[in-house]
């Protein structure tokens, strides 16, 4: 705590946020003043982790004790980073323990760290990069009302695509600066950025390297995204299917595995050729992402972007340089060999979006599995190859004992629980389309 407090002393910071991310993704903690540190010691109640994306809590006693007992943040010094949409403050990523000490199993954090350690015990390193998707609209303070896509420096709304036009994404540069300036101040490397398929929608692109970075890096991302927006009177959206007639958004997960003894690529052998340990590998995803499908997809809204298939998949098929496949392996040079997830949306939590692709490697790698052959021309052709609702994908889920295994059945049993609570508000509620289409015609 002593190195904290020097370091809000050298940049005259009062205030830190020390944050988790809870099982949404959603930024959880407490904000005190740097004096306040000096107690050595940040609790907060472990039932952040039984909240729904409604606010509402876990009622299951077993899951949740009813004592509401505390947990203890423990700050990742190298995640104490400036706000620079606040002044005089900063924000700090803390792991999550109980009070004697342990990790909290049940924190995506954890499991990630988890995940890790299962790779380093075979002297391997996952390293990832990820794509980050996500629209910028009007603000929209009425929810019952379609979103719009963001007006640009013409303040005109784009009436149609503009994929990857230079002049669409100049529309937006006021936000990109913007972006950028945060992201620096984060020390988060954006190495690209273009515009996408849907009206408003952006890419950016960033470095790869080790899992638990990486997540780090997106849980700050998002909230820069949506910071610098609103700096500019607009929205940033990480729904993967916000606008109903428009691409949804997506998070690509890149993902290899790195010799922690020789800091080579482990998915090619000496002649620069994917070897056993990638086809396992692959393997593994494409046996293990159906029942994984909840984890890349965790929302209702997350399952209308596989709908209409436009730049999404719909499958678990592989190909070299396929971006219609489920797993792509792009043309590059033998040390840059790495797997390609598209199936996971931009609204899934990075830390376990990562862990569970982590894991279904894993488990390939423990089972010695093959894959398919690689897809020539249009996987969609293939149809569909993994639960198409949240309901079907959480019975897949709690199905799946090798994966309940990796992650804890506790953490499994919340994670289904409320999300089917989630569902079930949903399911009462009626919809636009109902009243238009039913209410004078049945």
């Amino acid at each position: 705590m002593s190195k904290i407090s020097d370091w809000c002393a050298e940049r005259e910071i009062q205030f830190v946020e020390y944050l988790v991310p809870d099982f949404n993704g959603i930024a959880k903690g407490k904000t005190l003043e740097v004096a306040a540190l000096d107690a050595g010691e940040i609790r907060i109640a472990e039932a952040i982790f039984g909240q729904d994306i409604l606010g509402r809590w876990v009622e299951d006693r077993e899951l949740i004790d009813v004592a509401d007992v505390d947990m203890t943040l423990v700050p990742d010094q190298e995640m104490l980073v400036p706000q620079p949409w606040t002044d005089a403050s900063a924000q700090c990523i803390c792991d999550c323990a109980h009070l004697n000490g342990s990790a909290l199993e049940i924190a995506p954090r954890s499991i990630l760290r988890h995940m890790i350690e299962k790779f380093a015990a075979m002297e391997l390193e996952a390293i990832v990069a990820q794509e980050a998707e996500f629209y910028l609209v009007e603000p929209n303070p009425d929810a019952r009302q379609p979103l719009q896509a963001a007006s640009g420096r013409s303040a005109r709304v784009m009436s149609a695509p503009r994929s990857f036009q230079s002049e669409a994404l100049a529309e937006y540069a006021p936000f990109l600066q913007s972006l950028r300036d945060y992201a620096d101040a984060q020390s988060i490397r954006m190495t690209s950025a273009q515009q996408e398929m849907g009206q408003g929608q952006i890419e950016v692109n960033f470095l790869h390297g080790p899992a638990l970075a990486k997540a780090d890096e997106m849980f700050y991302f998002k909230r820069i995204a949506k910071e610098a927006a609103l700096a500019h009177g607009k929205i940033a959206t990480f729904m993967a299917k916000p606008i109903s007639v428009a691409a949804g958004s997506a998070m690509h997960l890149h993902q290899s595995l790195v010799s922690t003894a020789t800091g080579e690529n482990s998915f090619v052998d000496s002649k620069g050729n994917v070897n056993k340990r990638f086809h396992a590998y692959l393997g593994g995803l494409q046996k293990y992402t159906p029942p994984a499908i909840a984890l890349f997809a965790p929302n209702i809204n997350s399952f209308r972007r596989f709908e209409g298939a436009e730049s999404c998949p719909t499958n678990i098929e592989w190909g070299f340089d396929n971006r219609s496949a489920g797993f792509r392996v792009p043309k590059c040079e033998a040390a840059a060999t790495r797997i390609e997830n598209r199936i996971p949306g931009a609204d899934n939590n990075p830390y376990l979006a990562i862990a569970v692709s982590l894991a279904c490697g894993y488990l390939g790698m423990k089972e010695n599995l093959e894959p398919t052959q690689p897809v020539k021309g249009s996987a969609w052709a293939h149809g569909f190859g993994f639960p198409r609702t949240l309901p079907d994908a959480l019975d897949a889920l709690e199905r799946c004992e090798p994966l309940i295994e990796l992650f804890g059945e506790r953490f499994v049993k919340l994670f289904v629980l409320m999300r089917r609570d989630e569902m079930e508000d949903f399911s009462n509620i009626v919809t636009e389309w109902e009243r238009e289409h039913l209410l004078l015609m049945v």
